[in-house]
């Protein structure tokens, strides 16, 4: 899978990128002024932590105006819509490690 179309769309503001198998691999164009991505379930996961660690990195770099991060639905984000015998302790433990990139980024949960 290929997402590098959207450099096309280099103003593009919001971008919706769930139920389509997406992995930690996933790599996408600078996009400076997307401030809002949804990557709900897709195929993220934490698979030694490294790897999420690595596709945070990337959005932080190729875009740079992102205030809101959706991962519900995935393995990543640690929730009773991926586990049951996960819960709300988990998810803010995940917030505390996960989400402070120098930028606001938020894994919500409904």
């Amino acid at each position: 899978r290929s997402l590098e179309g959207l450099k096309t769309f280099s103003c593009l503001e919001e971008l919706i990128l769930d139920n389509n198998l997406l992995g930690n691999d996933l790599r996408l164009p600078r996009l400076p002024h997307l401030h809002t991505l949804t990557l709900n379930k897709n195929q993220i996961s934490f698979q030694r932590n490294t790897y999420l660690e690595s596709l945070l990195d990337h959005l932080a770099d190729v875009v740079p105006s992102l205030e809101y991060l959706s991962l519900l639905g995935n393995m990543a984000c640690p929730n009773e819509l991926v586990s049951k015998d996960k819960d709300e302790d988990d998810y803010q433990r995940y917030r505390q490690r996960w989400l402070p990139l120098g930028q606001i980024l938020q894994c919500v949960v409904p």
